[in-house]
């Protein structure tokens, strides 16, 4: 449900593909739970986590740009996660020449690969469930209808974001505009609020259409696929099984 469900859909079809959205939301959750549960200062969980997702990347014959495009979404993240040595006290190993300290590079290691390990496992969903599909699931897994009917809404209405920004920046340029150059940011950041102007119009549109129409707070039940069966929870559970394993092996002492 992000930049990743805009690239047109790989003609790629896959198990993984056809399975039952709320087993692989199920399994993604288990997963992510068991990488931020591994223990500050233990390694090796993170090597049978990134085994997992390659294995499921390559099943998924997920795009290796899709990947990489979502970790770019991280960088600011990271960027920060990156100054806890040297802010952290007390200094007590040496870096390159810098003194900075040994739990500020253990927290920031762990925080990173932690953040990287989740991004890549939504990623995978990403690459293998349509984002309609995905909100299906979650309400299969119970979540609050005003989450999914909020979720439901902010893709359709970022689809229509990103297509009216498309149509101004190719009108402009069919005027001779380069948005390329500096003293353009004005007309740019103008253009800008228009668009916020318009989505606000919009939404209240659609708002009191929806009211119109008996909307009572509950949107329609999307079923766009069969429930998951016994076997693709069983799946599911197996799939994320080595992943809590290697989490409840780190916690409780064991291989540090």
């Amino acid at each position: 449900m992000s930049s990743a469900h805009q690239v047109a859909p790989t003609p790629v079809e896959t198990a993984l593909h056809r399975a039952a959205p709320e087993a692989k939301v199920g399994a993604l959750i288990a997963f992510v739970v068991s990488v931020a549960l591994v223990p500050r200062g233990v390694w090796w969980p993170y090597g049978v986590d990134l085994a997992l997702l390659a294995a499921a990347s390559a099943w998924a014959r997920a795009p290796l740009t899709l990947l990489a495009g979502r970790l770019l979404v991280e960088l600011p993240f990271i960027a920060f996660v990156a100054v806890l040595p040297f802010v952290s006290h007390p200094p007590d190993v040496s870096l390159l020449g810098l003194e900075v300290s040994r739990a500020g590079l253990v927290l920031s290691g762990s925080i990173a690969a932690k953040a990287t390990l989740a991004v890549l496992a939504t990623g995978v969903l990403a690459a293998t469930t349509p984002a309609p599909t995905i909100v299906a699931g979650l309400g299969r897994l119970r979540v609050p209808a005003v989450v999914t009917g909020v979720a439901a809404l902010a893709i359709r209405y970022l689809q229509l974001a990103l297509d009216d920004i498309g149509r101004a920046r190719r009108a402009r340029i069919a005027r001779g505009a380069d948005p390329r150059w500096l003293w353009q940011a004005r007309s740019t950041a103008r253009g800008i609020g228009g668009l916020a102007a318009r989505s606000l119009a919009r939404g209240e549109r659609v708002h009191t259409a929806m009211l119109a129409r008996g909307f009572d707070g509950t949107l329609p039940v999307l079923a766009l696929t069969p429930a998951a069966s016994a076997a693709a929870w069983t799946g599911a559970a197996v799939a994320a099984a080595p992943a809590a394993a290697a989490t409840a092996l780190a916690i409780g002492g064991g291989l540090r």
